[in-house]
């Protein structure tokens, strides 16, 4: 195979391909990375080590009835049909198909498993790395093959990736550059990419990998991922015209790292549209429709802007405070302007740039590695605690204003809130309503998801044989402007009864700068009653900030002309309930 390849390949496309993979793959993976010829892979397929010739097609109930997984060939829409626990829980992996269903109970994972049903297990077992850590995941997973694709499903796998990666390469298309994302993300959007994780997978780790941080973008991804740290260059200004300092001065990446002292913040960004698909569902909105993934999590390393504008420009909030008496406009600095590569402007209020307690970071790390391209690489702005718009990436400009940035994205109606009554801004004066910058109080269910079915857990109280009944929840927990999180309410009962989740990550946290969101978990009781005709239960969570906001229990009476900032109460019906006896 391999002397095939490199005939066909030239040796450049070859050793990038080689380059990927740093331990022994097997055909079908390796095959997975090349390019283009459907009828090629095809007869490459049939003639390797991948058991293909010892398929054959099955016939009525003979993939039930064999006892042999080896000689039976399946489709993908085979695959595709079995995602229920009462069809069967089937997958494929490379070129086999696996039957899970009876292994989903004893899996470490839980029912994160689930989310490839019917699909691709390979996504997971990439971003999960410890499935390589030792043979016996493979083992297992062997010993749940019932089958292997079809030779044709898997030149339409292979075709399919070959596709992809030309329309990448399509010089014409100005996102063909951006970054390739995980697999795992569900796309709202492609050019420009607008992508979120799965709910499920949102509260499996505090820090987010960056694999699972959503994707917000208004423009193609800038193409700097090859611009070493001491060549990219910011561009700092102000209107101040003073003796001892320059007005505008320009330092690369490096010069900040090392003329400044180096700090580090764990901080949540969460999209202003986070949950905007609920709002839809009352009535449409304008903007992409997400679920409740439009949040993540990360560790951020850089210099703090207060550091550089005190070092560089003198400036300290006593002299901003003194400047709002000057009868020059211009020297009376209220915003920072963020300018970005991708031609994103956005602002914030200077007293947030020169609070001590501010945190306002010049970053060019994300979890202890250099910033990835897709998420602002060499340079991003990280304001805690303020909607994610204003965490503007690859930052190339930081300009003192006496006003907002202009554009869309700051003045415009993009990030600004609107009664329910408002359906159109024919006659509102926008650039009057404030811009959104702290967000309100926010919780939402990351687990069950929405039509899960649940085994609720029964225990029987041995004095009086009463039996009480509760299912498993958790989530996450946030407020904007660093408010902490002090209390999560959770109802299995749509809102009759309430039950305080206990709070776990992030519960750490000063209750009056709590950057990062808080994770709650409880297993909430109800009674057979509270289960409806279809035997489904209504899960509810509400979260209580350091402030004592509370989050409104309805979407109707914060709907909104754009769909943002949705805290309503959030809201999920399960799938049909199973009583067992602990």
């Amino acid at each position: 195979v391999i002397q095939i390849l490199m005939s066909w390949a030239s040796w450049n496309s070859f050793a990038k391909i080689l380059r990927k993979f740093n331990k022994k793959i097997s055909t079908a993976k390796f095959l997975r990375y090349l390019g283009t010829n459907a009828t090629f892979y095809s007869l490459i397929i049939t003639g390797s080590t991948l058991n293909h010739s010892l398929c054959s097609t099955p016939v009525g109930d003979e993939i039930r009835r064999s006892n042999s997984s080896k000689d039976i060939k399946f489709h993908l829409t085979d695959v595709e049909s079995h995602k229920t626990i009462e069809t069967g829980i089937w997958v494929y992996y490379e070129d086999g198909v696996y039957d899970i269903t009876k292994y989903i109970s004893n899996h470490p994972g839980g029912s994160i498993i689930l989310l490839a049903a019917g699909g691709d297990l390979a996504p997971y077992w990439n971003l999960y790395r410890q499935h390589f850590n030792s043979p016996v995941p493979f083992r297992i997973l062997q010993s749940l093959r019932i089958g292997c694709l079809h030779e044709e499903d898997l030149a339409k796998i292979l075709q399919l990736n070959a596709s992809k990666e030309a329309q990448q390469q399509e010089e014409a298309d100005p996102y063909s550059s951006d970054p390739e994302l995980s697999p795992i993300l569900k796309y709202h959007m492609n050019a420009p990419i607008n992508a979120e994780p799965p709910a499920a997978l949102l509260t499996s780790s505090w820090i987010t990998p960056h694999e699972l941080w959503f994707a917000r973008n208004h423009h193609p991804v800038p193409a700097l991922s090859s611009e070493p740290l001491d060549r990219h260059q910011i561009t700092i200004s102000t209107p101040l015209n003073r003796n001892s300092h320059n007005n505008s001065i320009t330092l690369s990446v490096k010069d900040l790292s090392e003329s400044l002292p180096v700090r580090s913040i764990v901080s949540t960004i969460q999209c202003g549209g986070n949950r905007r698909s609920e709002m839809s569902r009352i009535e449409r909105t304008n903007g992409t429709s997400w679920g409740v993934g439009a949040i993540a999590n990360a560790k951020w390393t850089g210099v703090r802007l207060r550091d550089l504008l005190i070092q560089r420009f003198g400036l300290s909030e006593e002299l901003i405070e003194s400047l709002q008496e000057s009868t020059d406009e211009q020297q009376r600095i209220r915003h920072v302007h963020f300018i970005s590569h991708d031609g994103l402007e956005a602002s914030i209020p200077i007293e947030k740039a020169l609070s001590a307690s501010g945190d306002v970071l010049l970053a060019f790390a994300m979890n202890d590695s250099p910033l990835p391209a897709q998420h602002g690489y060499p340079l991003r702005v990280v304001v805690p605690g303020h909607v994610g718009v204003r965490n503007v990436k690859w930052l190339k400009e930081v300009r003192l204003s006496h006003e907002e940035a202009r554009g869309g994205w700051q003045r415009g109606m993009a990030y600004k809130g609107f009664g329910p009554s408002t359906k159109s801004i024919g006659d509102i004066a926008v650039d009057r309503i404030p811009s959104l910058q702290e967000q309100p109080v926010q919780s939402a269910i990351t687990g069950p998801e929405e039509a899960q079915p649940l085994k609720a857990k029964a225990v029987v109280n041995p004095k009086d044989g009463s039996v009480s009944l509760s299912v498993p929840m958790q989530g996450y927990s946030y407020s904007g402007g660093g408010r902490g999180i002090v209390r999560v309410d959770v109802s299995a009962d749509g809102g009759k009864s309430w039950h305080t989740a206990t709070l776990t990550e992030g519960n750490e946290q000063p209750l009056h700068k709590a950057w990062a969101w808080t994770f709650w978990k409880l297993d909430v009781p109800f009674k057979e009653t509270d289960l409806d005709n279809e035997k489904k239960l209504n899960l509810i969570c509400k979260a209580t900030d350091a402030s004592y906001n509370v989050q409104p229990d309805s979407v109707e009476g914060i709907w909104n002309l754009r769909g943002i900032n949705n805290n309503a109460w959030h809201r999920v019906r399960t799938g049909p309930v199973e009583v067992y006896k602990d």
